[in-house]
């Protein structure tokens, strides 16, 4: 049994030592300076896992791919590459031509051209393709949201496909107000009854689809923002914990904490409200155009409200912003005082101050509170504005339609579709006003995150570093004394280690 397991244990060991091997060699061909040791220490690699030896390939900086592929396509793959063989292990293969391949094992002293049979019996037909990455010093770059887009782009197909299914959904929208104006112009005035089921079950069938599909669009883009999320705090936590201890020293671990936290509000206006609000705006137009063709003149009385909009946030900005600062700085310290004071209890307990921290709580917890109310009061007041506007446009819009219906250049119906298309174009723009507020939050939540991220990190990989042997060593103790005071008692003496 014992001697099975020694066994077992020295095979493992054996195929870890040839894919590390074959990375390291992989590595030097892209001029990518790398030790056995620093693989295995660093990224974890097993034989038999591919997502270690993936990872290991990006952190050195290189695009790595895993592709399966058959013998017919090797000759149009770019080479070297590394291929996965039935034991779990990999190997370098550098060339492949019509009938042979030159491989390189990384436990090997040489390489060696293996005919086709030989290769396909050991080849498990998967590949990791490996090419240079160029890109831009980011450390040179100062943060900003261009730090969120590659996150973002890594999963453009799935956005993609919301944005899709976002464009069915504002086409069914387009049914709904034509179901209606059918039914008050022609059903109810010829007493179509027959006409009137039709429209019935085509409008229950669009509603259900449009929940169908309403409901696919909301799983997949939760499901795409919880995934970037995952990312983006993985890169953040990756980045602390490069930042050096005289970074962690300067600052009070409440005010880190509160700027890695900032972390949720900026994802959050990037991947959640953002994008579907957006999306509704852009399609305003096929609305407007649809409204133009019911009546001009109802047109221009929704477009008119638009500015009032856009001045309403340029009056408002300066203002919410510097509220903004000052709730976060308030909250910041009060998450400061809080995370110290737990952290130090015994101290604080021992010395007993329980009344002044209490009392110094209460008067950070109140100018919090304050300072909350301030920047909400505002905001909803900015609310309250825009919504004033979108009311006084409804009313412009029922009285001068109603006189267009009187006149008779506007029927029942299309005064009731217009009113609902109008509504399609207003309910997007007010998001916008609290989506502005929602953005200049996320812009201030950018300067604090990035006195974070903006801070160098200690020195990492570099390729063009030479990397020193391992060190070996021992580390001996002969004849130690120590003793806590100059004139106190020995504690140790004459050890020997």
């Amino acid at each position: 049994m014992d001697g099975e397991t020694v066994s077992g244990t020295s095979t493992d060991d054996g195929d870890l030592n040839r894919t590390l091997g074959s990375l390291m060699l992989l590595a030097r061909l892209h001029d990518v300076a790398v030790d056995m040791e620093r693989l295995r220490h660093r990224h974890f690699v097993d034989a038999k896992h591919d997502t270690g030896v993936l990872r290991a390939l990006r952190s050195l900086d290189l695009k790595a791919e895993l592709v399966s592929s058959t013998w017919d396509r090797l000759a149009q793959t770019p080479l070297p590459a590394l291929a996965e063989q039935a034991d779990g292990s990999w190997l370098l293969l550098a060339r492949a031509d019509t009938s042979r391949v030159l491989v390189k094992a990384g436990d090997s002293a040489a390489p060696q051209v293996l005919p086709r049979t030989e290769f396909e019996a050991n080849w498990s037909g998967r590949l990791i393709l490996c090419a240079r990455r160029h890109h831009v010093d980011e450390t040179t770059r100062p943060f900003g949201f261009r730090w969120f887009l590659p996150a973002i782009k890594r999963y453009r197909s799935l956005l993609g496909e919301v944005i899709a299914a976002s464009f069915c959904l504002q086409l069914l929208a387009l049914g709904t107000p034509l179901f209606f104006q059918v039914i008050v112009d022609k059903v109810l005035a010829h007493h179509a009854l027959t006409t009137l089921d039709v429209l019935a079950v085509g409008l229950l069938a669009m509603a259900l689809f449009e929940i169908l599909l309403g409901g696919l669009r909301g799983y997949l883009f939760s499901h795409t923002c919880a995934r970037i999320d995952v990312e983006l705090g993985a890169r953040l936590f990756a980045h602390l914990q490069q930042l050096p201890l005289a970074y962690h020293t300067s600052r009070r671990t409440g005010d880190t904490v509160s700027r890695v936290r900032e972390l949720d509000g900026i994802r959050q206006f990037l991947t959640s409200s953002t994008l579907t609000t957006v999306i509704d705006l852009a399609f305003a137009g096929m609305f407007l155009a649809l409204m133009w063709y019911y009546s001009p003149v109802l047109t221009l009385v929704v477009l008119a409200t638009l500015p009032c909009y856009a001045l309403l946030s340029w009056l408002v900005t300066p203002a919410l912003r510097a509220r903004l600062a000052e709730r976060f700085e308030r909250g910041a310290d009060n998450h400061a005082f809080l995370v110290e004071t737990i952290s130090g209890i015994e101290t604080l307990k021992s010395m007993a101050v329980g009344p002044q921290l209490q009392r110094r709580w209460e008067e950070q917890l109140a100018g919090h509170v304050q300072a909350s109310f301030r920047a909400g009061h505002l905001g909803n007041l900015a609310g309250q504005c825009a919504g004033l506007v979108n009311k006084i446009g409804t009313v412009m819009i029922i009285w001068l339609g109603a006189r267009l219906v009187i006149d008779g250049q506007l029927t029942v119906g299309q005064l009731i579709a217009f009113n609902m298309l109008a509504m399609r174009v207003s309910g997007p723009t007010l998001r916008i006003v609290q989506l502005w507020q929602e953005f200049q939050q996320a812009g201030l939540s950018l300067r604090r995150l990035g006195d974070l991220m903006n801070a160098p990190c200690e020195p990492g990989h570099n390729a063009n570093r030479l990397h020193p042997p391992s060190l070996r060593g021992e580390v001996h103790l002969d004849q130690v004394r120590f003793r806590y005071r100059p004139e106190g008692p020995d504690v140790l003496d004459g050890l020997t280690l």
